[in-house]
């Protein structure tokens, strides 16, 4: 990635290769709007649980907002591991599951 995160959380944060292909694809397309999922995820490292809880297929994942974004993640609690599962526009990222 163009932007390293430092860690400074109890979490480790991971990324399916698919969020970090996305990532890596919208940082070439547009530096800005990456920075500030980036800077988002930041904020999901600090304090997981101000997101929003899903449900249905979905279920036991979690989501934070950054319009017309969404990030979708896992909070594993024996491992304190944060996984992105997903980074894709509101439109698309619910469908793919």
């Amino acid at each position: 990635m163009l932007i390293n995160l430092k860690n400074t959380s109890a979490y480790k944060l991971t990324f399916t290769s698919k969020a970090e292909k996305y990532l890596q694809k919208l940082s070439k397309k547009d530096e800005k709007r990456a920075k500030i999922l980036l800077n988002t995820i930041k904020k999901i490292l600090k304090d997981p649980y101000n997101s929003k809880l899903l449900k249905g297929k979905l279920k036991g994942t979690r989501r934070v907002r950054e319009d017309p974004y969404r990030i979708i993640f896992r909070i594993n609690k024996k491992s304190n591991e944060i996984r992105i599962l997903d980074l894709d526009r509101r439109s698309k990222a619910y469908k793919k599951k």
